[in-house]
């Protein structure tokens, strides 16, 4: 039996990347697909474009504007596949993305939920891709995620079962919904299976959800979000999981965040109530706040790129961004 997979694609004014995003579908290995494009109240040329590419795998679905976590909500209850696979309407998957994450799953029964790794490219150097930085592995991973949401959910392939037991995204916009997700599966005693291949690529551009203006939003999302997820500790593998540390650093970055949007006072709040003024971070944002807004943003990315390493690509995935 050969199952089938829907992949989900939320799309908002995405005439632009679309046509990529979805060939990059419907051009997979893997051919038993069902690829719902998701209209998220768009007021461009997206429609017009996904129906030029007319294919009866691809079904069309529009709406008001209501987030990404609504579109991707909506088709997670539509949809019919054995599997789900999602992907933004800006990124692309390489050709073999469902295959060998399928090939996986069947290899290895005890996992439900397998990422992948994901390249990034930023839209200001088209011709140079990046691969976080980490020990990425297989397991429960709830200690991981307990610093990072660093699985990209263009990455994930899972089982229909984990979104029927575990739910789907918390639909409240600036939510780090992803994280969510991946922290109430990973409680609910999924383990996640882990495919060191790069089989997807991101794009990072100024006007997207992970702009500076929005980062303390998120960043006061994610605080609360641990609040309610882990009130209390949970041990895995002999070793107790607590929401502490995590709070420590987003009230750290969320404190960051505030100055370089040159919020000051709620900065220097936030690490008042939180952190102490003998504390390293106070010290660090203290000789930030010494810094012109415009240096200390530049900072805060160049960070991001710090911590990727330069990838080499194979012809096929660096001729698929093309757009």
């Amino acid at each position: 039996m050969t199952p089938l997979v829907s992949v989900i694609i939320p799309a908002y004014n995405a005439e632009r990347y679309i046509e990529r995003a979805l060939r990059s579908a419907l051009e997979q290995t893997y051919q038993n697909l069902e690829i719902i494009i998701v209209d998220d109240g768009s007021q461009d040329g997206t429609a017009t474009i996904v129906q030029d590419l007319a294919d009866s795998r691809v079904v069309y679905m529009h709406q008001g504007n209501a987030g990404q976590g609504n579109a991707r909500n909506n088709a997670l209850r539509g949809c019919r596949g054995d599997y789900v696979s999602f992907l933004d309407a800006d990124d692309f998957y390489h050709p073999r993305k469902i295959e060998r994450q399928l090939e996986y799953l069947k290899a290895h029964a005890r996992y439900k939920i397998v990422y992948c790794n994901a390249l990034h490219v930023y839209a200001d150097a088209p011709d140079r891709f990046y691969r976080k930085k980490g020990h990425y592995r297989s397991g429960q991973i709830l200690p991981e995620l307990l610093r990072s949401s660093y699985i990209n959910p263009n990455t994930v392939l899972a089982s229909r079962e984990v979104f029927e037991r575990c739910g789907g995204f918390v639909e409240t916009r600036y939510y780090p919904e992803e994280w969510d997700l991946w922290l109430r599966i990973a409680l609910a005693g999924f383990e996640f299976g882990y495919l060191d291949e790069d089989l997807v690529t991101v794009e990072i551009r100024e006007e997207s959800n992970t702009t500076m203006t929005i980062q303390p939003i998120l960043k006061t999302n994610a605080i609360s979000m641990f609040e309610t997820l882990l009130p209390r500790g949970v041990e895995v593998g002999g070793t107790l999981c607590t929401k502490d540390r995590a709070v420590r650093r987003l009230r750290f970055k969320l404190a960051v965040a505030y100055l370089a949007n040159g919020r000051r006072r709620e900065s220097l709040a936030t690490l008042a109530s939180s952190l102490g003024p003998r504390s390293i971070a106070y010290v660090v944002v203290g000789a930030l706040m010494m810094m012109p807004r415009v240096l200390v943003r530049k900072l805060w990315l160049a960070n991001q790129r710090r911590n990727s390493v330069v990838v080499k690509l194979a012809g096929c995935e660096k001729s698929s961004t093309a757009s």
